[in-house]
C-alpha cells in the first residue's frame, strides 16, 4: 500500500507493470472519496540483502518442481 501524495490517505493498487526484469510501475488510486487521486510510482531493485544459499541452477530445478 502507498499513501496518496495529495491527501496522506491510503492508496490502492489499481494495476502494474513491469517495464525491465528490474523495474515495475504501479498505478494507485486514493481510497478517499473526497480525494479519489489517481498517481503512478516505481518500484525497482536496489540492493541484494543476502543472496540464496543454493546455486542459481538448483532454484531453477526447484521451482520446475524437481529435487536437487
Amino acid at each position: 500500500m502507498f499513501h496518496c501524495p495529495y491527501c496522506r490517505q491510503p492508496a490502492h493498487t489499481r494495476t502494474s507493470r513491469y517495464v525491465s526484469e528490474n523495474l515495475k510501475q504501479r498505478y494507485h488510486q486514493c481510497t478517499s472519496l473526497e480525494c479519489s487521486a489517481t498517481f503512478r510510482t516505481s518500484e525497482t531493485l536496489d540492493g541484494v540483502i543476502r543472496q540464496p544459499a543454493m546455486p542459481e541452477n538448483a532454484v531453477a530445478l526447484l521451482t520446475a518442481g524437481e529435487r536437487p
